[in-house]
């Protein structure tokens, strides 16, 4: 597949707020530590869970891309999707031999 044809939306957007992406992990690293925080409780998938009533530590990553409404799980299937495009283009062109 040609990259020209890989449709990639979620990277694209994730470009298109990347350098307020940066400023608010910038002040969200700042304040996890300096503070201590935690996400709100939400149900546990594992059955030991914390019952002392503390939520997890905040991933600064989800964070952010819920905040910024990006898909995470997309936009690594569309960075694969563009490796795998350069890797086949690249090896394609290893078997072209040099015009002599």
């Amino acid at each position: 597949m040609n990259m020209n044809e890989i449709k990639t939306p979620a990277l694209d957007k994730l470009l298109e707020v990347q350098d307020q992406m940066d400023l608010c992990r910038n002040f969200l690293e700042y304040f996890l530590k300096n503070y201590s925080a935690f996400e709100k409780k939400r149900p546990r998938e594992s059955v030991f869970a914390d019952v002392s009533g503390a939520g997890d530590y905040i991933n600064v990553d989800k964070l952010l891309a819920d905040f910024f409404e990006i898909d995470l799980p997309q936009a690594e299937k569309e960075r694969e999707a563009l490796l795998d495009s350069l890797k086949e283009h690249y090896n394609a062109q290893k078997n072209i031999s040099p015009i002599q």
